[in-house]
């Protein structure tokens, strides 16, 4: 008997071995748990699927962050009677007092929701064009900053608590917006709602990508990313086709409240859950998955960290400092952030182009059908190319239209020209949705990509002050856009493969992301019987075996990361630059 244990031991610590050695080559991909217990895809992930798509349409309600592109609709000036009214406008009256005279409009009467009437003493169309662009960048730093603290939020206390502040937050202050008469409080009310409504414009791709299988991760993340990819097209239009903004704000009123009924339906992420040691509710989560998706669990199903490394995996501590001190880590983080603010000054200039200068509803039809055309060839084309060199064809794309649009004069080719620029940069906008989240860790995921989408924002105010105040003629402004696409070129090269690969669990798989998988790090007890290499790796998970038998890998040590970037070619021009010195030097 004594014998049996000790090969139990040994061949426990063998399988051990295995799947707790050092990353292996990218080719052994190992699901995440979610996918071990749930299956690759079933009526659960459609089910979180359609629920995250529904919250992601909270953000089309946004059009604050555009103001100085809407349209006064429905909006009447009330017209007073002890005057002869000669001509009348949205803000100024001519009315005949010994001659004709104009005076500002000072009350005005629209219709809510096509039913109800109500006054206004102010109007932000009223304001001077300056105003309404400070409206617009006030709205955009509200979203840098809830950008952020909703990422924050989110690795800390859990993604389902952030979607579900933004939902009561959108709620509330659409309801405010919506009554708002009074200039003051109506641009810190715009503030508020972009800084505290900002999370569902990027809070339900994280959640898909966690609970995803690696082989349908980039349809899901296409169908949740849809709304937002419609509302970079049609808010505009949409917002100037409602009678008033406050008809717009008020509908957005009535969608938070049908979101904050299908919230609850909306899991935590059990990823998220298990690395911040709630194992017991991600159980319940994944049982109930299973149960959806008809998979039969044992009564005694249970999830543990495969052995004593994947526990200390736990305790990783996520400082910026920690995460910043690292090479390959500090390169990804800096590079994603710089990709995105550029590509985001370079998507806002045709963007603010197109829907300031051209008839968008003309257009759009257009944009539509080159999108659906773009989107076929770039689907046929993803058999031979990675997501990376897909975005880097469609950047060189949205680049070189968008500066041909900058440097032609209006006429035909150059609106056929915006409708291309315009779509490419649509699927190219997908594809960097796509492929941010997967770069980062699960307690810095949200935090990162909520930079990443902040920094985005800061690039889309410059570009619009660059449009709107003009300070540089349109050959320098094309140099600009040119070198920029560019830089955005290099950085597409830079970045690794995606492609069919595991999340990153924690930063040490970050810096191994490009060249080596993930191991294993968590088992299941699924069923009541199960294979023998499954009863092993349970038995030593569930502390069955002495700890020692496996201590040396503990001890095992990892080489050194390849480092990312250009880093490789530097060092060796730079090798190649110190020979040719030496030799000339030194001559033999």
């Amino acid at each position: 008997m004594s014998l049996l244990k000790q090969y139990n031991q040994i061949y426990v610590a063998s399988i051990a071995m295995t799947y707790t050695r050092t990353m292996s080559v990218i080719g052994t991909i190992y699901e995440d748990v979610t996918t071990d217990v749930a299956g690759k895809i079933g009526y659960w992930q459609w089910h979180v699927t359609l629920v995250s798509t529904t919250l992601m349409v909270l953000p089309m309600f946004n059009q604050y962050e555009d103001m100085f592109l809407l349209k006064p609709s429905e909006v009447y000036c009330v017209l007073p009677n002890e005057y002869e009214i000669i001509n009348s406008s949205l803000c100024v009256l001519t009315i005949a007092n010994n001659g004709t005279e104009e005076f500002k409009c000072n009350k005005w009467h629209l219709k809510l929701m096509w039913i109800v009437w109500i006054k206004k003493t102010w109007l932000v169309f009223c304001d001077k064009k300056l105003k309404l662009l400070s409206t617009a960048i006030i709205s955009r730093f509200g979203l840098v900053f809830g950008f952020i603290i909703y990422g924050l939020v989110s690795d800390s206390f859990g993604r389902k608590t952030a979607i579900t502040f933004d939902v009561f937050a959108e709620l509330i202050l659409g309801l405010v917006m919506t009554f708002c008469d009074s200039e003051g409080w109506f641009r810190l009310i715009a503030f508020l709602k972009s800084l505290l409504g900002s999370a569902n414009f990027y809070m339900g791709l994280i959640l898909i990508c966690e609970i995803a299988s690696n082989s349908w991760r980039s349809w899901l993340c296409i169908i949740v990313m849809f709304p937002r990819l419609l509302a970079l097209l049609c808010m505009v239009p949409l917002a100037n086709s409602a009678p008033n903004t406050e008809t717009y704000s008020f509908i957005a009123c009535i969608y938070a409240v049908l979101c904050l009924i299908v919230i609850r339906w909306s899991p935590e992420s059990p990823q998220w859950l298990l690395h911040n040691r709630k194992i017991q509710v991600a159980e319940k989560v994944l049982a109930k998955a299973a149960q959806t998706n008809s998979i039969k669990l044992c009564n005694d199903f249970k999830i543990r960290p495969v052995n004593n490394r994947a526990y200390d995996c736990l305790d990783e501590t996520t400082t910026c400092v920690g995460m910043l001190s690292t090479y390959n880590i500090r390169m990804i983080f800096l590079l994603s952030a710089l990709f995105w603010i550029l590509y985001y000054f370079l998507w806002s200039q045709i963007y603010v182009r197109m829907y300031s200068e051209e008839d968008i509803n003309y257009l759009l039809l257009e944009v539509f059908c080159i999108v659906s055309v773009f989107g076929c060839l770039t689907k046929f084309t993803s058999a031979k190319l990675t997501l990376r060199y897909l975005l880097l064809v469609h950047i060189v794309i949205t680049g070189l239209f968008t500066a041909g649009v900058t440097f032609l004069c209006k006429g035909p080719l150059r609106s056929f020209l915006s409708s291309i620029a315009l779509a490419s940069g649509i699927l190219a906008h997908a594809l960097i949705l796509n492929i941010t989240p997967r770069f980062f860790a699960i307690n810095i995921r949200a935090t990162v990509v909520g930079c990443c989408h902040a920094t985005g924002q800061l690039g889309s105010i410059v570009s619009y002050l660059l449009f709107l105040f003009r300070p540089i003629n349109d050959v320098t402004l094309v140099s600009i856009e040119l070198t920029v696409m560019t830089i955005l070129i290099g950085l597409c090269i830079t970045f690794p493969d995606v492609d069919d690969r595991e999340l990153p669990d924690v930063m040490e798989d970050m810096d191994y992301f490009s060249e080596l998988s993930k191991p294993l790090r968590w088992v299941t007890q699924k069923t009541n019987s199960p294979s023998i290499e499954e009863l092993q790796l349970r038995v030593y998970s569930f502390g069955s075996v002495e700890p020692n038998t496996s201590q040396s890998l503990l001890d095992e040590t990892r080489p050194a990361a390849k480092p990312i970037g250009y880093i490789r070619l530097w060092k060796i021009l730079r090798n190649h630059v110190r020979r040719k010195l030496s030799r000339q030097i030194n001559p033999e």
